[in-house]
């Protein structure tokens, strides 16, 4: 389906007057969890003052999504993507605004050569290796002589890395003194140092965590809405 309805659109999709708006093709991102290409151009940035316009310029290769080209005015973009525009020098990260969701900050260009991912699903795959899964459809593979070190890393464990080898550069682990990005819930956007982790009594499958932001003080949420960003300091700038 190329279009959506602008009703039925995510609360961080620009409101239109029109009917109908752009639908994210399926990819790296679930549709509820993406911003199409042409949305973000023609609507969030102002690059082009219309549909046609916008689609011409993603056609010619104008932007980069991850330091590559994307021509597919409908790939979806999610959180900590990197739209960089190679004309105007700009670049791009996708983050949550806490109250509005997904839009679009502007970081330097030192910045736009990295992303932040978090580790989803742990595979074993033909020949002894092990494919660990990230938020954003990327996998990071370990042979069979280097599964241990693979083993080391765990689900909900968040690795930064360099675009666009997709090089793991570091990695940080979900736990106290480690900062920490809620990415879902009604605090999303929210981050902080991760001050405590309590495993619930009456759900002991859901435990939660205590963020104290600077933004608005201490916030508790589920530990899986929680996404590590560094150890100290974040690796990223965060608005």
């Amino acid at each position: 389906m190329t279009h959506l309805k602008s009703l039925y659109a995510p609360k961080h999709y620009p409101k239109k007057k029109t009917v109908f708006t752009v639908a994210p093709r399926p990819g790296p991102h679930p549709k509820r969890r993406s911003i199409p290409l042409l949305v973000v151009v023609r609507d969030i940035l102002g690059y082009a003052e219309d549909g046609a316009t916008g689609k011409r310029l993603i056609k010619a290769g104008k932007f980069l999504v991850d330091q590559r080209v994307v021509r597919d005015y409908r790939f979806p973009l999610g959180l900590m993507d990197v739209l960089s525009v190679p004309d105007y020098g700009e670049h791009y990260r996708v983050l949550i605004k806490p109250g509005k969701g997904l839009t679009l900050f502007k970081i330097s260009e030192d910045e736009a050569w990295f992303k932040v991912c978090q580790v989803v699903s742990k595979t074993h795959v033909r020949k002894g290796g092990l494919a660990l899964g990230l938020h954003d459809g990327r996998t990071i593979l370990f042979k069979a002589e280097n599964v241990e070190e693979g083993r080391m890393h765990k689900v909900t464990d968040s690795v930064k890395i360099k675009l666009p080898t997709n090089e793991a550069l570091e990695w940080v682990t979900l736990d106290v003194n480690h900062y920490g990005y809620i990415h879902t819930g009604g605090r999303a956007g929210i981050h902080g140092t991760i001050t405590r982790i309590r495993k619930d009594v009456i759900f002991p499958d859901k435990p939660t965590a205590t963020i104290g932001s600077s933004q608005i003080g201490s916030v508790t949420t589920l530990l899986r809405n929680i996404m590590p960003v560094g150890v100290e300091k974040p690796w990223l700038t965060l608005p």
